[in-house]
């Protein structure tokens, strides 16, 4: 099946998402997130683009960049051919390292711009990792302190060049009233199959047969640490992940609900 032609922006500005193969881990360490940045920067340097966010997560990348349509997909191709051999070769692995090609999603208007910003910038906190100030690794704290990487310029004009405002735009909204359309398709529902296959990675377990075993034995507050990790794999959920592991839905959504609410430890 032929890959749907990429569409480019008017604007030049670009929402893109790099994702690890079957969302496994793209960062192990601090290490792993300092070469990502620095290759980020290279190729800014390389391809001549300007970049107003990024937030490094664990299994995914978000960056907003501005850049000629002509050098978008050498860019990001030079940016993921850099991280994956430096990663390889640290690791000693070998194969795929992203999930097929990057994402790009055209930014062409003024509130799409600002909305994926904030959206960027709070997506550790959405994740219940950590509040958005209080995350080293994305763009929002050069945005309240010295530029290395960002052109911060554009979206503090849209705040009147307020750093106040800007921290109010950005940690004082209810997650509710961020759009969902920043998102945009970085989940993909997981057939049984490829989650069977995650999990089995996941947890080092040799055959399908042992997967009910493996949750069974499992104490308490095994569970509890296990379940969290499940609802860290994105492209699933409670239905799906009961039938694989024959655990109780209720109880797994039980257990979900309370993670999301709990703070994330320090």
């Amino acid at each position: 099946m032929p890959r749907p032609l990429r569409i480019y922006s008017n604007s030049k500005i670009y929402h893109i998402i790099l994702k690890g193969i079957d969302n496994q881990e793209m960062f192990y360490d601090d290490q792993d997130r300092q070469v990502f940045l620095k290759h980020l920067l290279v190729t800014k340097k390389e391809f001549y683009y300007q970049i107003y966010a990024y937030c490094l997560m664990d299994n995914h990348v978000h960056i907003v960049i501005k850049v000629e349509n002509e050098f978008l997909s050498k860019a990001m191709q030079s940016l993921s051919i850099r991280y994956a051999h430096y990663f390889n070769r640290k690791y000693q692995r070998v194969g795929p390292f992203l999930q097929n090609r990057f994402r790009s999603k055209a930014v062409e208007d003024k509130r799409y711009f600002m909305e994926v910003c904030r959206y960027i910038h709070q997506n550790p906190e959405n994740a219940g990792m950590v509040k958005t100030e209080d995350y080293k690794w994305s763009s929002y704290k050069e945005y309240i302190g010295k530029e290395k990487i960002i052109d911060k310029s554009i979206l503090l004009h849209y705040l009147n060049d307020d750093i106040k405002e800007f921290i109010k735009f950005t940690t004082d909204c209810e997650k509710n009233d961020i759009n969902n359309f920043a998102e945009f398709e970085l989940i993909e529902r997981l057939t049984d199959e490829e989650l069977t296959n995650i999990i089995m990675k996941k947890f080092n377990i040799d055959q399908y047969e042992k997967i009910i075993v493996f949750f069974k034995e499992k104490t308490k507050d095994e569970l509890k640490v296990t379940i969290k990790q499940l609802k860290n794999i994105q492209g699933t959920n409670v239905t799906q992940l009961a039938r694989i592991t024959r655990m109780g839905r209720r109880y797994l959504e039980k257990i979900w609900k309370k993670e999301k609410r709990e703070p994330a430890p320090n």
